[in-house]
């Protein structure tokens, strides 16, 4: 009997939840019907053609500002990168067309980077040392397989004779700038090498090496040319004498608050044989300008 009644209720309990289902079955298909009504859309669409005028429409006066400001194309040519861009050329014209883009492209590179190399090469950067023509015909030579005067190996140690060469020409005209600077009026030596000479006398403490120390700078090279400065930017530098080049090292823990000095350094007291980037070359004299403005708590006594 205990069984029966099992039964029958578990029947009634499974009929109870297929009639649930079929009545959420319904009931979903209704509210799949009411959202799909509902996603109809209000507007009308637009043919593809219209679309895409109304797109470059859009796009074109950002595509004048990127053609204009980043590729630099001048609005007077204008109508040669609308030629490019709309015309049907084959996959073997484009590729002509891209070869020949690039080709320019090296030509301007060539032009802007030449002066720095001649620079590099017999000191100066508006000379003609460098002929950009022949450059190009050596270049072109190379790329396109044909007999050329001498080979890859040969044309290196060309090439690095000459730049030696420079190298100690700047070299000694650096140390005899410095032996002739000693002669000046006011100027001192330290036995390190270090020349300084004080404009204003400081009367504030000294820095040590772990010092912070808050300077005004201008830093140039013999010829006048200026590779730094604080002045320019209008703000002020802090650091600690032993994050700087031993010049400046020895200066800042020698000479006191408040003074302003010219510092004239030399080559193995700066950045030595390899110099510091592209505007200082290797063995150069460093001339610099400083104003100590403010020597700091000492780091290391916080």
């Amino acid at each position: 009997m205990q069984i029966k009644s099992f039964l029958l209720i578990a029947l009634a309990a499974t009929c109870s939840v297929s009639a649930s289902a079929q009545k959420n079955k319904k009931k979903s298909k209704k509210q799949a019907k009411k959202a799909l009504v509902q996603a109809t859309p209000k507007h009308e669409a637009v043919d593809g053609k219209t679309f895409s005028y109304a797109l470059g429409i859009a796009q074109g006066p950002s595509l004048k500002q990127y053609l204009q400001y980043q590729l630099k194309v001048d609005s007077a040519y204008i109508d040669y990168f609308v030629k490019g861009m709309t015309d049907n050329l084959t996959e073997a014209q484009r590729m002509q067309q891209k070869a020949y883009a690039a080709g320019l492209q090296i030509a301007e590179m060539n032009m802007k980077n030449l002066p720095e190399i001649s620079k590099a090469a017999c000191g100066k950067a508006d000379s003609v040392y460098v002929d950009q023509k022949e450059f190009e015909r050596a270049l072109a030579q190379v790329l396109l397989g044909q007999t050329t005067a001498m080979n890859a190996d040969s044309a290196a140690k060309v090439v690095e004779k000459q730049f030696q060469y420079q190298q100690d020409v700047y070299k000694q005209a650096n140390l005899a700038w410095l032996e002739a600077n000693k002669q000046l009026k006011g100027v001192k030596i330290l036995p390190s090498g270090l020349q300084y000479r004080v404009l204003t006398a400081g009367k504030g403490p000294v820095a040590t090496d772990s010092t912070e120390v808050e300077v005004h700078y201008e830093g140039k090279l013999i010829d006048g040319t200026v590779f730094d400065s604080s002045y320019k930017r209008n703000q002020p530098a802090t650091f600690r004498p032993d994050q700087v080049i031993k010049g400046w090292r020895e200066a800042l823990t020698l000479l006191p608050e408040g003074t302003v000095v010219d510092l004239y350094i030399p080559s193995e007291l700066g950045y030595g044989e390899r110099g510091s980037g592209q505007h200082i070359p290797g063995n150069s004299t460093l001339i610099f300008k400083v104003e100590i403005l403010k020597v700091k708590n000492d780091a290391a006594k916080k």
